[in-house]
């Protein structure tokens, strides 16, 4: 060896060994205490084996010279690199929770906002995992300040749809930095440990859990009991999605028959429309091997979004539930559906509507929670989508519901329904109580209410059925066909087949504006 590496590789090994440490220990021991895996194990369990370069190792705290005291600051507390996950390359970083509770510092934070940049230009996602106790404070030299962050936010927000961004929240994330994993695409919590909280009082116990922001927050797209299960979901959902929005998902070869025929959809939906059922039965008669990814499952579960596959084509579907709250388009459920549309479509990932709902829900409470804007946004989204679009109409559509589900003139590829199907301004209920009112209270006082009642009912509902409507193709209420329930599998491989080469443009613009 020449002389003049002596010393070099020396001091390049003392720093690859104080890198695998991290924090020490002590640190790790706690960590794995907490029912944690270190910021390095949980990137070796996620990617795929061996395929992990790591970046930025030399990087130390800039303060750590001037401050003797100071603790060793092994890569600034961010682990970060390279790696393939099935073989597909992403870009990778991990805060480390051993090395000053993971509190990020100024060269951790650059680091991190250049990571995103180099996925961007690479066309590869990027997947953050954060441990961390927020910004790194209260130290001799100061606090590093928010350039670097505000890097980092920019660049998620300038590659926002153009690499996918995924997020695993597996412990506390406060402060500034909790901005983060919500820019993301997806937001993975793991449901013992993570922690998400921007700041101020903390009013109630469940506050910045996981429960907490599924249920309540809406930003949680998935829950794990554990890191390993956390990892676990990253890789069932980077299956699902492209590398990029050049690309489309990577079909697979599909075991199940594109053409099956399943006779126990027949047996789903309840003779009276009053009763209810729920729309997972639907989904998992009709998707390839039964198999639903659900994202929010747990927020607004009146409207059921997640991936599938239909003859090995990965699809995102936006479905109503019946079972709660009647599958009613309120606030909650339209933000729900406004991001997971806004995905799918920069994605080129296909759209399967699955319709049954009664509509917007009426009256002062849910004016008040502003459920016309947030249905907007609804309609402002399906009307800029240009990926393929497939509407499913199985029972009711009502009202601006109808509509926001992609009907015939929101541009939607293909419309099928069910016989079943009623299309109506509102329920039809709701029109025999309003027109006939009178008429009812007599035959309520006379004894025979149920009798007057049906007999205003029957004739409406049947001149709504989409067997009647269906006769004029022109109408508001259209549908390209009615098929027989049991098909519906079919209907769905044949239409994504059918639209795969379609070529859609908008109007050109600078951009759009959606309702606040």
């Amino acid at each position: 060896m020449g002389k003049w590496m002596d010393g070099y590789l020396e001091r390049l090994e003392t720093n690859h060994r104080e890198n695998e440490l991290g924090g020490g220990e002590e640190r790790i021991g706690i960590q794995h205490g907490l029912g944690k895996l270190t910021a390095r194990e949980r990137i070796e369990k996620l990617v795929d084996p061996g395929s992990f370069e790591v970046l930025g190792s030399l990087v130390r705290d800039p303060y750590q010279q001037k401050v003797p005291e100071q603790r060793l600051s092994p890569s600034d507390g961010v682990v970060m690199g390279n790696a393939t996950v099935h073989g597909r390359q992403v870009a990778i970083y991990s805060l480390d929770f051993t090395v000053m509770s993971g509190a990020l510092g100024d060269q951790g934070a650059w680091k991190m906002a250049e990571l995103v940049e180099m996925a961007g230009k690479e066309r590869k996602p990027v997947i953050g995992i954060f441990d961390s106790a927020g910004s790194r404070i209260g130290f001799k030299g100061g606090f590093p300040g928010l350039n670097g962050l505000g890097q980092l936010v920019r660049n998620y927000c300038l590659y926002s749809g153009v690499i996918p961004q995924i997020a695993l929240l597996l412990g506390p994330c406060t402060g500034p930095l909790a901005q983060v994993p919500v820019l993301s695409d997806f937001l993975i919590i793991n449901e013992n440990t993570g922690f998400l909280w921007m700041g101020g009082a903390i009013e109630s116990e469940d506050a910045g859990t996981a429960a907490f922001h599924m249920e309540e927050s809406g930003q949680c797209d998935l829950l794990a009991g554990s890191d390993e299960e956390a990892l676990e979901l990253t890789r069932n959902l980077l299956e699902y999605i492209p590398q990029n929005c050049w690309q489309k998902p990577v079909p697979i070869e599909s075991t199940d028959d594109p053409e099956r025929r399943e006779e126990a959809l027949l047996e789903v939906m309840p003779d009276n429309p009053k009763f209810t059922y729920d729309m997972h039965e639907i989904i998992e008669l009709i998707v390839d091997n039964g198999e639903f990814f659900e994202l929010k499952a747990d927020y607004a579960p009146n409207l059921i979004i997640g991936f599938t596959r239909f003859d090995g084509v990965a699809v995102g579907i936006v479905a109503s539930n019946p079972e709660e709250l009647s599958g009613i388009m309120e606030p909650d459920s339209s933000d729900k559906y406004d991001k997971f549309m806004m995905f799918l479509d920069a994605f080129n990932i296909p759209l399967v509507n699955i319709s049954d709902t009664t509509a917007y829900p009426p009256g002062d409470k849910w004016e008040r929670k502003g459920v016309i804007r947030h249905g907007a946004k609804n309609l402002h989204g399906y009307s800029h989508m240009t990926n393929q679009k497939i509407t499913l109409v199985l029972r009711r559509s009502y009202g601006g519901s109808n509509i926001t589900m992609g009907c015939s003139k929101m541009g939607p590829d293909y419309v099928f329904g069910w016989p079943t199907v009623e299309f109506a301004p509102t329920g039809p209920e709701s029109i025999v109580q309003a027109i006939f009112h009178k008429e009812l209270a007599k035959a309520r006082e006379e004894g025979n209410y149920e009798e007057v009642y049906n007999m205003f009912l029957t004739p409406l509902k049947e001149s709504m059925s989409v067997m009647n409507l269906g006769r004029v193709y022109t109408t508001y209420y259209t549908v390209n066909e009615v098929i027989d329930p049991r098909n519906t599998r079919a209907y769905v491989v044949r239409a994504l087949r059918a639209s795969m080469d379609k070529h859609e443009e908008l109007p050109e613009k600078r951009r759009f504006i959606k309702p606040a």
